[in-house]
């Protein structure tokens, strides 16, 4: 039997997170995924939105995309019944879209730093994005983004 602490715990809401999700593994993702969680970039998504048009780039939101095997099980877990709904496929885009992306991001969050709460953790965020993007790029391996609770 669980505490009351403990089981309070577990109604907390969870904090989401926008990480960048590969096609096929490439040995930096490992790296990518100690380096940070993305939760600043989910926080900020509005923001970020905002910055992606203001910059004429994609916003991070218009790249996220699910498995639909993913998606399903969570609506089994969440008491749905996912064969009586039609699921997304899982879409694909090039590292450059991203690369583009996150670049941009980057350069307008340095340069617009009152007009976030934290910008440190959101530019760790975009640099690591950034980073495997490359990576993904010269790899020519496709990514998403995809929201997540950490």
């Amino acid at each position: 039997m669980l505490s009351r602490a403990c089981a309070d715990r577990y109604d907390e809401p969870m904090a989401l997170a926008i990480i960048v999700t590969l096609e096929k593994e490439i040995p930096e993702l490992a790296a990518y995924a100690k380096a940070g969680s993305g939760k600043a970039i989910a926080r900020e998504s509005e923001r970020l939105d905002t910055a992606a048009r203001a910059t004429h780039v994609t916003a991070i939101t218009s790249l996220l995309s699910e498995s639909p095997d993913k998606l399903a099980a969570q609506m089994r877990e969440e008491g749905f019944d996912p064969t009586k709904m039609r699921l997304p496929p899982e879409q694909w885009f090039d590292a450059a879209e991203g690369l583009k992306t996150v670049r941009a991001l980057s350069g307008h969050v340095s340069a617009n730093l009152n007009n976030y709460k934290q910008p440190n953790p959101i530019l760790r965020a975009l640099k690591a994005a950034e980073t495997l993007l490359e990576a993904a790029q010269t790899a020519k391996v496709r990514f998403h983004f995809t929201k997540t609770v950490v």
